[in-house]
């Protein structure tokens, strides 16, 4: 049977989507290995201390007005003429802002080189507000492909130019280059592959209409960029630029791994699934199957990660980063969990409940306050500990509320993805106790651990009859036909 266009779209875009990923993140991991050999963790510590500061100025450059405008139907010039110059008006006088109070920042830490990386770092505000309209509309299109090409030659550029002033010794400048260059290429190719001129022209009515459906994006948007950074903030405060680069690092790494998932599913699965809004019975099986597969990859790839992160990290970056290990392995089994998240955030956005999508993410963050407290108190240990603990019983808050809009209650989804959490706990933890059994080698442990993992995954995934496991078997092994990919995320027989 053909498909529809809309299908074939959603199909082409869940390729370049997963491309995209693929090749920036990879992309990102290597670079990111060559530059943490050559920089000290102090280095990357002093981009994390600024770094909370201008993921909030862009969360307000966006307001949530791009998704205003994937959301609407029949946009017209003016909507995103609209929209592009309240961008830039906010990306402008957010880098002003930031600008002016870069000495607070500096003295606050007590760095005075911040006052420049600061102001200098905070140009991408100005160069991604330029970019937001483009990325929106070829989202709008579901033309990944063309994202997929400016991320992967943006993330390319700035990671071969970063390593050459890293080899000169410009040190922690070759970070912010890196984050510059990489922003200024992804908006260069996007202007030049979409042919789109802004009018001049602004009307307060769109502007209006966009605002009252984007202000609680905006709000939610807002609360989890300051919590996401507010780690960053707290460990710059209370310990040193050195700790902090551990955490930088950790943090960089293991959410490279888990946003590729989460981000990948969110993607293809929201159209899809918007589809049957209005038939619970189908989106509820399609919601099951959604989890089933999804969690199956997250908790493997997650929880293997965490097993072999000691040799990984030592042969990777070196004995320098060996504090960082705790910490990555404790933040993987954390973000294991994320793409829950975002499955029950996206259903109380296909049933039009964004009510309930803020008030589940201020409970979460809400209930993320004591701990940050506590971390601050008693130790860099107690604080990572409470990413973990804000993680999971964040999944439960989501569950909760999108439970009771489908008849799919937080009980039975945990159900649903207990065996494949349960069976990579025991393979990585079985992994993780080879080094404490074998005396080697850093390269030869990472070898036998690399290789035991996987066996005991597939081990147990026969053993137990994992569905998961079959069904992600049987789309590779048919190289992802467009039939096999509808059927696992419509849950079609």
């Amino acid at each position: 049977m053909s498909q529809s266009p809309l299908r074939r779209k959603t199909v082409k875009g869940f390729f370049w989507s997963s491309v995209e990923s693929i090749l920036s993140q990879g992309q990102g991991i290597i670079f990111g290995i060559f530059l943490a050999r050559m920089l000290s963790p102090g280095e990357f510590g002093l981009i994390g201390m600024i770094t909370v500061f201008i993921s909030i100025a862009q969360v307000f450059v966006d307001s949530g007005l791009s998704q205003s405008l994937i959301r609407k139907q029949n946009c017209t010039s003016e909507d995103y003429s609209t929209i592009f110059w309240t961008n830039l008006l906010i990306g402008i006088f957010s880098y002003i802002i930031i600008w002016l109070f870069a000495p607070f920042i500096a003295s606050w830490y007590g760095k005075p080189e911040l006052i420049s990386l600061t102001r200098v770092t905070s140009l991408t505000i100005i160069i991604g507000s330029f970019t937001l309209i483009q990325q929106t509309m070829l989202t709008k299109e579901v033309d990944f492909k063309t994202i997929t090409k400016s991320s992967t030659v943006g993330t390319f550029i700035a990671g071969i130019t970063s390593l050459g002033f890293a080899y000169f010794g410009f040190g922690v400048w070759s970070l912010v280059i890196r984050t510059i260059i990489n922003q200024l290429v992804r908006s260069v190719i996007l202007w030049n592959q979409h042919k789109w001129i802004p009018r001049l022209n602004f009307s307060k009515l769109i502007l209006r209409e966009h605002f009252s459906f984007s202000s609680n994006i905006l709000l939610i948007s807002v609360i989890a960029a300051i919590y996401k950074n507010f780690y960053n903030f707290i460990i710059g405060i209370r310990y040193t630029a050195e700790i902090l680069g551990f955490y930088t690092n950790a943090d960089q790494y293991s959410t490279m791994f888990s946003s590729t998932i989460s981000n990948i599913s969110s993607k293809v699965s929201y159209p899809v699934l918007s589809e049957m809004q209005n038939d619970d019975n189908r989106l509820r099986h399609s919601i099951n199957k959604l989890i089933v597969n999804v969690m199956y990859i997250s908790f493997v790839v997650m929880f293997g990660l965490a097993a072999v992160a000691k040799p990984l990290f030592i042969i990777l970056l070196g004995a320098k980063w060996l504090p960082s290990v705790i910490m990555f392995q404790v933040l993987c089994i954390s973000y294991s969990i994320t793409p829950m998240h975002g499955i029950n955030q996206n259903l109380l956005k296909i049933k039009g409940r964004s009510d309930l999508y803020m008030k589940t993410e201020i409970f979460k963050y809400l209930f993320l306050t004591p701990l940050l407290v506590l971390g601050a108190i008693m130790g860099i240990n107690v604080l990572i500990g409470g990413i973990a603990v804000f993680y999971w019983i964040g999944f439960a808050i989501n569950a909760m509320y999108s439970g009771r809009l489908l008849s799919y209650p937080i009980r039975k989804q945990t159900m649903d993805l207990l065996p494949v959490l349960i069976m990579s706990a025991v393979a990585a933890g079985l992994t993780w106790g080879i080094g404490f059994v074998f005396s080697v080698k850093d390269i030869y442990l990472l070898i036998i651990q690399a290789i035991v993992y996987p066996g005991l995954i597939i081990l147990f995934s026969v053993a137990f009859k994992m569905p998961a496991f079959y069904e992600l078997k049987q789309i590779l092994s048919d190289k992802l036909t467009v039939s096999n990919f509808l059927k696992t995320v419509k849950g079609e027989k």
